[in-house]
């Protein structure tokens, strides 16, 4: 699992970068800087999807943990008030779509792997919320990063290197600083910062990192090329040092599967 000394760079408190101060600005309107403060919204069709999720999971690993609960309630929020802006609702839906299939996925490949009820939970959580960096880029500069990311699939650059080039930081970085403000769990911010490059990440076992790292290229949606279905050399050395090469297969057959459910 992760080392326990390792310092993670994304604390809470932290200073936000320029693309989180929109959120933050939503949800501070009151004052509230604690997630446990947040007022959380009336259910809507992003809740009822995730309900439909969560009920699965559990029957499977048993009841979120409350500050997972809490987190995930996070998330939908950021995907309601990105509801708010003005952005087209179809790339709206493709992240919400491409986050709540890969979260689902890495649940399952943690369930497979046997792993505890935590471990299962927090793969569910960081793969709805791996993402949410694009929507804090949406809101601020959407014209700018759907060039980026055209640019990006288009030329078959990097995307990661282009947002840095161009906004200043990721999106792994955008959403794991935003995360961070509201104190979510640590690993959950670990899943965020490096769902697309894990080897910058210590560790040596299967994490809840690795079940969304994998989940998330195998689910192959949402709106940039890191989500594309193929997997890498670099990616297939990482699963291969964990053992997991050849449980791919596996997985991607339960994405067919998954692609069946009515997500959105």
């Amino acid at each position: 699992m992760v080392h326990e000394d390792r310092v993670f760079p994304f604390r809470a408190g932290s200073q936000l970068t320029p693309w989180i101060r929109f959120f933050s600005s939503r949800f501070l309107m009151s004052g509230q800087s604690n997630l446990n403060e947040l007022q959380l919204p009336v259910l809507s069709h992003l809740d009822r999807a995730v309900e439909e999720h969560v009920r699965a999971v559990a029957s499977e690993a048993g009841i979120i943990p409350v500050d997972l609960e809490r987190a995930l309630h996070l998330g939908v929020e950021v995907f309601l008030l990105s509801e708010g802006c003005a952005l087209e609702s179809s790339c709206i839906a493709a992240v919400w779509r491409h986050s709540l299939r890969t979260g689902y996925l890495a649940a399952l490949i943690a369930l497979n792997r046997g792993s505890s009820q935590r471990t299962v939970w927090l793969s569910f959580v960081g793969g709805v919320l791996h993402d949410i960096g694009m929507l804090v880029f949406l809101t601020q500069q959407p014209e700018v990063f759907n060039s980026i990311v055209k640019i990006a699939q288009c030329r078959g650059w990097d995307l990661a290197r282009l947002e840095k080039q161009v906004l200043g930081c990721t999106h792994s970085e955008s959403g794991a600083t935003f995360l961070a403000r509201w104190g979510i769990d640590e690993v959950l911010l670990g899943i965020v910062a490096f769902h697309d490059d894990p080897l910058k990440f210590s560790h040596t076992t299967f994490c809840p990192l690795t079940a969304v790292y994998a989940a998330n290229f195998v689910e192959g949606g949402g709106i940039a090329q890191d989500g594309d279905g193929v997997i890498g050399r670099e990616g297939e050395a990482y699963l291969t040092r964990l053992g997991l090469w050849k449980d791919l297969p596996l997985w991607q057959g339960w994405m067919r599967n998954i692609q069946q459910l009515a997500v959105l």
